[in-house]
């Protein structure tokens, strides 16, 4: 993943890099970050989350993922939001991974999407951080 390192998915990466030993598992992880962010914007204009419903229960495989990934830009847009980084960030490994091949079984894309999910809000205190720090 060409990324600048002052990024927090490069410093992410880095720590944990054993377990994001290739695009698509990067990727994948990405793409549930960028799930929560959608899920709590639902949420905060709605009081509920539709688009969790479209997660296939999170049982997801290659063919699923691809699918929602322009799904989900397409909501977000309808929102009036865009995660420029988080959005670079994903389509850039989304294309590292079609370059290298995908070869994640159904379980592992499900495992990093998820992972992606539950640990999104980690990158939201980054940059909460980040921001403060340049003030």
């Amino acid at each position: 993943m060409t990324t600048s390192e002052n990024e927090p998915f490069a410093v992410f990466f880095n720590q944990y890099g054993a377990a994001f030993d290739t695009p698509n598992k990067r990727a994948v992880f990405l793409e549930g970050v960028l799930v929560k962010s959608l899920l709590n914007i639902q949420f905060a204009n709605r009081g509920s989350s539709p688009f969790a419903d479209k997660l296939y229960g999170l049982r997801l495989n290659e063919k699923r993922a691809k699918k929602l990934y322009p799904e989900i830009i397409e909501k977000l847009r309808e929102y009036k939001v865009t995660y420029a980084l988080l959005e670079t960030a994903t389509s850039k490994a989304l294309l590292d991974a079609e370059n290298n091949g995908w070869n994640l079984t159904a379980d592992e894309v499900s495992y990093f999407f998820t992972l992606g999910l539950v640990l999104a809000p980690i990158f939201k205190e980054q940059e909460n951080k980040t921001q403060q720090e340049r003030e």
